[in-house]
């Protein structure tokens, strides 16, 4: 990533911080609040020093987090309940947002950690879930 010192470590402390909360916070609709201060901070970033790579990281963190978002208050409301949060999944995505946050302090390709919060992301849909019965995604 093509960005500053000072910049970097603003995303890293962010995204730890993130993923610490995530940790905290019991309530699962302040979870994904939090969840999403990480394309936040993404999208902060790249207004000021575009780069593709955080282009592309933010746009998987968002997308990831609206699905989360939708599935968390289908259950809250009570609307669906046949897809719940697999047991957890809240812990594992704290764990990749801190991951995610030592491959960009270390400036190392944060691909792989991203397919990971896709496919966590995944589970939280019809489709994925599914999948994660037959035991063919695990998290």
């Amino acid at each position: 990533m093509d960005i500053s010192p000072e910049s970097r470590k603003e995303f890293v402390n962010e995204l730890r911080h993130v993923s610490q909360k995530i940790l905290e916070e019991e309530d699962v609709r302040k979870k994904a609040y939090y969840y999403s201060a990480a394309y936040g901070i993404a999208r902060r970033l790249i207004n000021f020093q575009y780069d593709p790579q955080i282009n592309f990281l933010e746009l998987v963190l968002e997308v990831s987090y609206n699905t989360i978002r939708a599935r968390i208050e289908t259950i809250v409301q009570q609307r669906d309940l046949t897809i719940p949060l697999v047991e957890g999944f809240f812990d594992r995505l704290a764990e990749n947002v801190n991951e995610l946050a030592s491959k960009i302090e270390k400036d190392e390709d944060v691909y792989r950690t991203l397919e990971k919060i896709a496919v966590l992301t995944h589970i939280t849909t019809g489709n994925g879930y599914y999948l994660y019965t037959k035991g063919l995604i695990k998290i």
